[in-house]
């Protein structure tokens, strides 16, 4: 009798550690799906931002060309003034804003990036 109520107790104890287990296990699962998610949207940043400088680094390109020593046509020395070098940056400025969006809608298209 003595030596049932004692297995009768360890048994108990034995249920308890098995759920106590299952619990941990199931937190762990949890702590990994939410590190998973971090690491998503952080690679998404990553998209993002690589996506920026390429659009970036083709405006720097452009202004590097008309920084040179080179005659170009369509800042000849009389036609020279702040108008043409306006609307070239404003040019400039928009159709990289431009190439940024359709940059970007092409990955939420392809389903790389979410929201």
């Amino acid at each position: 009798m003595l030596l049932e109520a004692y297995f009768v107790q360890i048994d108990g104890t034995l249920n308890k550690l098995c759920t106590l287990m299952e619990y941990v296990d199931d937190t762990e699962d949890y702590i990994n799906i939410m590190l998973d998610d971090k690491q998503n949207h952080l690679l998404q940043m990553g998209v993002v931002l690589t996506t920026a400088t390429l659009v970036v680094s083709c405006f720097v390109v452009v202004v590097g060309v008309f920084g040179m020593n080179f005659g170009i046509k369509m800042f000849k020395e009389v036609q020279a003034g702040m108008s043409k070098f306006l609307w070239t940056v404003a040019g400039g400025t928009t159709g990289s804003m431009f190439l940024y969006v359709i940059a970007i809608a092409w990955c939420k298209h392809r389903r790389l990036l979410d929201n």
